[in-house]
């Protein structure tokens, strides 16, 4: 009995310190209702790939129909939140291109849900509504817990190529002349500001100076004065891209990178192009190719009716 009684204890403390070694996952993303599908997709895929590790995806309503909202909330841990209205056409379709592309609020609207999520959460992983999990990305929770941050380069696409003259006149001028001549220096990149690890850490220096500029819908606007024109501006990139490097914050490179984890450096790789994809892939920039390895949407656990 005594044997018993002290198997049952030592699986208890197993049990439990691997429970307080379980890194949560904290997801945050954003759709309005034409964007419903490549939301619903992505859910699909955390779900299927790293439900276990779970603990929350925060979905941003931009828009989404009662219809939709339902359907959410009818999904295991899911919850839907309200943005905050920073400026009163943060929803409001403007067109982006020439080809008659339009976005809502110029982007200005994820800034602020970053920000709201991590009121939320003490770290989380932001992805547009357009991405892919292929595997469980604990490894990648694990670095932004114990960094701080993932954030990831976009190069050869620079700064200086697509910042327009009121960001020019408003924020880059508002920093030294050594760091003015950094951030404009054509091989200084942009970040992928759809895919952001980010944690309290960086909440001060990085994620609140961008949510305050949110407010300013002409600081997001593509107002053509980018130096390729019109739809070269890239709204919300080029405003966390400048705070990233003034921050001198770590880029990794899109491909194969390495993760500090533990202190240990842990390969880790996600790409935008299908191309590159390959069963070590753990997150894929899928953009509209939302069904890539079948139905995603098929590993969506749901609530008991």
């Amino acid at each position: 009995m005594k044997k018993i009684l002290l198997l049952l204890i030592l699986l208890f403390c197993t049990q439990l310190g691997a429970a307080e070694d379980k890194v949560l996952h904290y997801y945050c993303t954003a759709a309005d209702e034409r964007h419903f599908t490549l939301l619903i997709n992505l859910i699909g895929s955390i779900h299927k790939h790293d439900f276990d590790h779970l603990d929350q995806i925060a979905v941003f309503d931009l828009g989404l129909s009662e219809e939709q909202k339902a359907i959410l909330k009818s999904v295991e841990k899911t919850e839907v939140y309200a943005v905050e209205k920073t400026n009163p056409d943060l929803f409001t379709y403007f067109q982006t291109n020439a080809a008659g592309r339009t976005v809502r609020g110029w982007f200005a609207w994820k800034p602020v849900v970053i920000k709201q999520a991590l009121d939320l959460f003490p770290y989380v992983l932001y992805l547009d509504s357009g991405t892919l999990v292929l595997q469980s990305p604990d490894t990648l929770f694990q670095h932004i817990q114990q960094n701080g941050y993932y954030l990831m380069q976009i190069s050869p696409h620079s700064i200086e190529k697509s910042v327009t003259k009121p960001v020019m006149d408003q924020v880059i001028a508002s920093f030294s002349p050594e760091q003015q001549t950094f951030l404009l220096r054509e091989d200084t990149p942009m970040i992928d500001a759809g895919f952001q690890g980010v944690s309290r850490k960086i909440y001060e220096n990085y994620v609140l100076p961008v949510y305050r500029l949110a407010s300013d819908l002409a600081l997001f606007q593509d107002d053509g004065s980018a130096k390729l024109g019109f739809g070269a501006g890239r709204h919300d990139q080029p405003l966390f891209s400048i705070f990233a490097h003034v921050e001198k914050l770590r880029l990794h490179c899109q491909g194969w990178t390495e993760l500090q984890v533990d202190g240990k450096n842990v390969p880790f790789h996600i790409h935008w192009d299908r191309a590159e994809i390959s069963d070590k892939t753990c997150i894929y920039r899928s953009r509209i190719d939302c069904h890539f390895n079948g139905n995603n949407a098929l590993g969506i656990h749901w609530k008991p009716s």
